[in-house]
C-alpha cells in the first residue's frame, strides 16, 4: 500500500515543497485502499518556532494522527507518520504481518472540500485539547479520535476499527474522488 497525501498550502510553504513535486488530484487516480488517502495540515507551532505540530487525517475514517516537526525535514515527518500509522493499525486490530505500508508517498494538490472542512473543526478541537492538557499529544489524539457528534455519529477510532475488522464492515469499498461543493 502506498500513501497519497494532500498537503495544505501551509505545509508546502513550511517544508518548501515545490509545485513540481505535487500532482493534481484531478489528473491522478486515487487508490482504492481506504488506508491510502490522507491530508496533512499545519496544526500549531511553539512561540519560539522550534516545534511544529501537523495533523494527518485519513479521508475515509477521519482518523487523526498528530506529528511533531523540529527540523523542517519533510521526509523525517513522513517516516514518523508511517510508523505511527502502522502502530495505530495494530492497536485497532490489524496484525503487523498484514500491514504493507510502502515508504513511497505520492503528494497531491487539490481541495478535498469535505475533508478540509472536517479538519478545520478537528484542528480547533485539537488545539483546545493540547492547551488544556499541557501539550500532551497522546491525550489529544485519543480525545479527537473518540469524539462523536450529530454530524459524525461514529468516532474516528470506531470507524478505523470497523474498516480493519472484515466481518464487521466491507473493507474493499472504493474511494471516490472529491468534488468541490458548489
Amino acid at each position: 500500500m502506498k500513501i497519497q497525501l494532500y498537503l495544505s498550502g501551509e505545509v508546502r510553504t513550511h517544508f518548501s515543497i515545490s509545485t513540481q513535486e505535487i500532482q493534481s488530484d484531478a489528473k491522478t487516480p486515487l487508490f482504492s485502499d481506504w488506508r491510502s488517502l490522507w491530508r496533512c495540515d499545519h496544526l500549531i507551532s511553539t512561540d519560539d518556532g522550534l516545534e511544529h505540530l501537523f495533523l494527518f487525517t485519513n479521508a475515509v475514517t477521519q482518523y487523526n494522527l498528530i506529528m511533531v516537526d523540529r527540523d523542517k525535514d519533510f521526509q523525517s515527518l513522513l517516516g514518523s507518520f508511517q510508523q505511527h500509522f502502522a502502530l495505530t493499525l495494530h492497536e485497532h486490530g490489524q496484525d503487523f504481518s498484514e500491514q504493507s505500508i510502502d515508504t513511497e508517498c505520492q503528494l497531491l494538490s487539490g481541495e478535498p472540500w469535505g475533508l478540509s472542512k472536517r479538519m478545520q473543526f478537528t484542528a480547533d478541537q485539537a488545539i483546545e485539547c493540547l492547551l488544556a492538557n499541557d501539550a500532551n499529544i497522546d491525550i489529544t489524539e485519543e480525545w479527537i479520535n473518540g469524539y462523536e457528534s450529530l454530524t459524525y455519529p461514529i468516532s474516528a477510532s470506531d470507524a478505523m476499527r470497523l474498516r480493519i475488522t472484515p466481518d464487521s464492515f466491507e473493507s474493499d469499498a472504493e474511494i471516490l474522488p472529491f468534488k468541490i461543493a458548489r
